[in-house]
């Protein structure tokens, strides 16, 4: 389970009080905050019920429409392709670098024709770059927008991720850097100030599933046992708070709707700890790195310092056939939560693929078959226990390689 990478279970409790400020006041002081953090204008911030609905109002901001093109990276999560069509633009996939999980900025270039309106820019796991000023210029007609949806607070050359391109969306689901349950925001082009239109409010309903669900969520991320107890019993009694079956299965895209207030409560505790939280993750990142440099064969990625790591990702050097399997199998040996973000182009697999055929991205389809992560979160301590558990991750995986040599 990804759970909560910037929220304790004390400070969820803590951080319920604030809801008694009501919704207006909490946004408009999360809207403050994030503006002062990233060093941009407020106006550049709308906030929203999710990334996809960012994406979604960044899409209509910049007026794509029937004759457009968007390119998407082929190693995404199936709600960014979604918003594509609503707007009546076609969409095409585009591969990318097993060496940087972004764009080949060359194959870019060559992908990029007439009719293409815009380009969603990765930054997978939280690594952030930039596209090229070269590139830029010669596609003026192009706008960039960054999928930052696993990457707040990472920068680029001294940039805050999503500054300096023509806009970007942010996600705070359950899994992502800061944790709102849900939750997610625009950080708007400069000079594109444009006054936010009301959206609908997050029913109680759903703001009641939310509360349970995250509760559940928060604990496992310290107390496994309990947390899966916990998530039972939310699941039993209904309460769940999820994707929608038809975005997966069907392609179809979110309903923009208001932040809860509930999630701008809990984010607005997250920002206010946030160089500690940053500070605590370096660490874990650190020993992860340690530690698989101990393992011949293992693949990772540099990034820059103040990369903020959703997960951590590592690769092995061969495709494994049921991911899923695997990751279960490495979690029991070492007692660590192994994720396997992305397990496809377009992930999760089974969910609408928009066209894809595959074949189409041979680097994409070969680390949706390889790349494995690891928690990076503050309820995790970098102790003991923890030197014990990559110990045995390590043993594990050098073992996985041994038998994996053996067979070939």
């Amino acid at each position: 389970m990804l759970t909560a990478n910037s929220l304790s279970y004390p400070r969820f409790v803590a951080a319920l009080p604030g809801m008694l400020l009501g919704r207006l006041r909490q946004r408009g002081a999360l809207r403050r905050e994030l503006a002062a953090l990233l060093q941009v204008d407020e106006q550049r911030i709308r906030l929203f019920d999710s990334g996809r609905a960012a994406f979604a109002a960044l899409l209509q901001l910049h007026g794509v429409g029937p004759g457009d093109e968007v390119l998407v990276p082929a190693f995404t999560c199936v709600v960014v392709p979604n918003q594509v069509p609503p707007t009546g633009a076609s969409l095409r996939f585009v591969d990318i670098r097993r060496s940087s999980m972004t764009y080949d900025w060359q194959l870019l270039d060559l992908s990029i024709r007439r009719h293409t309106r815009v380009v969603v820019v990765p930054h997978n796991f939280g690594i952030a770059c930039e596209v090229p000023t070269w590139l830029r210029e010669k596609h003026r007609q192009v706008r960039f927008i960054d999928d930052a949806a696993h990457g707040f607070a990472s920068r680029c050359d001294g940039q805050w991720l999503g500054s300096y391109h023509d806009g970007a969306f942010f996600s705070f689901e359950y899994s992502k850097n800061l944790t709102g349950g849900i939750g997610g925001f625009a950080l708007l082009p400069v000079g594109d100030y444009q006054p936010q239109p009301a959206l609908p409010e997050v029913s109680c309903a759903d703001q009641w599933r939310l509360l349970a669900t995250l509760k559940a969520h928060v604990l496992s991320a310290r107390w496994p046992l309990l947390g899966r107890i916990a998530m039972a019993m939310v699941r039993r009694m209904g309460l769940i708070y999820r994707s929608g079956d038809a975005e997966v299965r069907d392609g179809a895209p979110h309903p923009a709707r208001e932040m809860p207030l509930l999630s701008a409560v809990l984010l607005r505790s997250q920002l206010a700890r946030l160089p500690a939280t940053l500070a605590h993750k370096q660490q874990l990142v650190t020993r992860y790195r340690a530690m698989l440099d101990g393992v011949p064969g293992i693949v990772q990625w540099q990034a820059p310092a103040d990369t903020h790591w959703v997960r951590y990702p590592f690769a092995l050097p061969f495709h494994v056939v049921d991911k899923a399997r695997l990751a279960r199998e490495l979690s029991a040996a070492c007692g660590l939560n192994i994720g396997v973000w992305f397990d496809d182009v377009i992930h999760p697999a089974g969910s609408f693929r928009h066209g894809y055929l595959p074949g189409g991205a041979p680097d994409a389809e070969t680390l949706a078959a390889s790349v494995f992560n690891l928690p990076v979160n503050i309820n995790l301590a970098a102790d003991a226990a923890l030197a014990r558990r990559l110990q045995h991750l390590q043993q594990a995986l050098a073992r996985l390689l041994r038998e994996q040599k053996g067979a070939a």
